[in-house]
């Protein structure tokens, strides 16, 4: 792993955007929002099931958020009270429900079910008055009540500390609490702080692993095993965050810069599903419950919790609203049908129509017979090919 810095904070811009994946045509109308129902914060484009504001019927049950308009930009948070964060610090070592801790939205995708946050770091430093007051922090982030689910394909965990370690506690299954939890993480050590610092050593002051699926609430335990590196490395870090979005380098080990510098937060993906139902139960199909509008398919979500909603092809748009999947005009661009010159592209209902010009014969398709003029003594009407 290449040893550089790269800020945790810089803005998700890699990624797609909600209302870049939700049409694929500038002939559909990109509706995001219902009727009368506010679709932006800032320049982040908020699209239905999620929404802002107090009219329930903006956004699906679990799928509110707000908008703080008191920064600039707009920041996007999300506003449900069933999200509860946690945090307990050497103080008293009990774990207490924090209000000013509140997950910041940086972008929402239809297409692959995800929401993009910033979410927190645990740390632990040795007891020295130069660094940081308290000690140590510890955050759990409680997603049982919400659609949300830390993305198992895009999340890793990640330990920064000479001679620390840290581990996970977790269980699948709200109902059972935390009785007979399961446990796993890693552990770091360092040579010695010239080997440490030369970053000859892949792995070394650092350690990642991966998480299960479906986690909707953890408990981490992050620990110091010795004060060999106090001089050079006096804090450790643990958090779950975007794989593609933090590369180690050796000045993370220095000092509480690296926790100060990002402002305790990292950028993590959370999965997010219609739960508490499948697309196996065709009954839901006939209930107002059913999330997914006309002209769409239900799949099932990747975290295995729930399932989404996409437009069939040749279809474009926000799937969640009834009739937000709308047809794509594939004539309007030619890069979006295969119709030949002087062929002639006519859009249909979730397709379109190539055919050829009268004097012309064939099935007025590039790469195949396309059109070819006819003999003299030969007409026609025209040959045409419905595709979809």
């Amino acid at each position: 792993m290449a040893l550089q810095v790269v800020p945790l904070l810089l803005l998700l811009s890699s990624f797609c955007s909600a209302t870049a994946t939700s049409s694929s045509s500038s002939s559909v109308k990109s509706v995001q929002a219902k009727p009368n129902c506010p679709d932006k914060c800032g320049n982040i484009t908020v699209p239905y099931p999620f929404g802002l504001g107090h009219d329930p019927n903006c956004y699906r049950d679990g799928f509110k958020l707000s908008c703080n308009h008191t920064f600039t930009p707009p920041k996007l948070l999300i506003a449900s009270a069933d999200t509860i964060i946690f945090e307990a610090t050497d103080q008293d070592g009990v774990y207490k429900e924090v209000a000013d801790r509140v997950l910041e939205v940086k972008e929402i995708s239809l297409l692959q079910g995800q929401l993009h946050v910033y979410s927190f770091m645990d740390y632990n430093c040795y007891n020295h008055s130069l660094f940081v007051s308290p000690n140590k922090s510890s955050i759990v982030m409680d997603l049982w009540d919400t659609p949300f689910t830390y993305s198992d394909t895009r999340n890793m965990f990640t330990v920064i500390g000479c001679d620390s370690q840290a581990s996970i506690k977790y269980n699948n299954n709200e109902s059972i609490g935390w009785f007979g939890i399961l446990q796993y993480g890693c552990s770091v050590f360092c040579l010695g702080i010239e080997e440490t610092l030369s970053g000859n050593y892949s792995g070394m002051g650092f350690c990642q692993t991966t998480i299960p699926r479906e986690l909707k609430s953890v408990g981490r335990k992050l620990e110091i095993l010795e004060n060999s590196s106090l001089d050079f490395n006096p804090c450790a870090y643990a958090f779950i965050a975007d794989k593609e979005r933090y590369n180690f380098s050796v000045a993370d080990l220095s000092g509480f810069d690296f926790y100060r510098r990002n402002r305790g937060m990292v950028p993590t993906i959370l999965d997010w599903a219609i739960e508490n139902d499948s697309c196996e139960n065709i009954t839901m199909r006939n209930s107002t419950t059913y999330a997914c509008g006309n002209n769409t398919h239900c799949y099932k979500s990747p975290n295995g919790l729930g399932y989404l909603c996409k437009c069939l092809k040749g279809y474009g748009g926000n799937p969640y609203l009834q009739d937000g999947c709308q047809d794509i005009n594939e004539c309007s661009n030619s890069t979006m049908n295969d119709c030949s010159s002087p062929g002639i592209c006519t859009n249909m209902p979730g397709g379109y129509n190539c055919s050829c010009p009268l004097g012309t014969e064939g099935d007025g398709r590039r790469n195949r017979r396309g059109c070819i003029p006819l003999p003299p003594s030969k007409t026609t009407l025209g040959d045409s090919t419905l595709h979809r």
